[in-house]
């Protein structure tokens, strides 16, 4: 069993510049308010309420102020004052790929 720390085997993908922040909900003409959060240069939409046990935003991807959570996590890129700059991506370390199973032995 690995014992490593499971946030070592993670690598961050480039920095996302922060477009704006302050996020648009709701339908438009119909409950529409904004929220705390940021929104991507890419689109992708981080709320503050959206976020993991360590303080990473989960990605959300729509449009006209409905979205959809994705499985993606991000991390803050901040400056030296603290307030936060941009995004990266967290990535999963690649899966290693298996041998393939030897053949020529009975079949099981």
């Amino acid at each position: 069993m690995n014992n490593k720390n499971p946030s070592e085997s993670n690598q961050l993908g480039p920095e996302i510049p922060v477009k704006t922040t302050a996020v648009p909900m709701g339908l438009p003409g119909m409950n529409r308010r904004t929220v705390d959060g940021y929104v991507l240069a890419d689109g992708t939409a981080l709320l503050e309420s959206e976020r993991d046990g360590q303080g990473r935003y989960y990605g959300g991807a729509g449009m006209d102020g409905m979205y959809l959570r994705t499985p993606r996590l991000f991390t803050p890129v901040k400056k030296e004052s603290g307030e936060i700059r941009a995004f990266r991506e967290v990535l999963s370390a690649p899966v290693k790929t298996r041998k393939p199973p030897r053949r020529g032995g009975p079949e099981r």
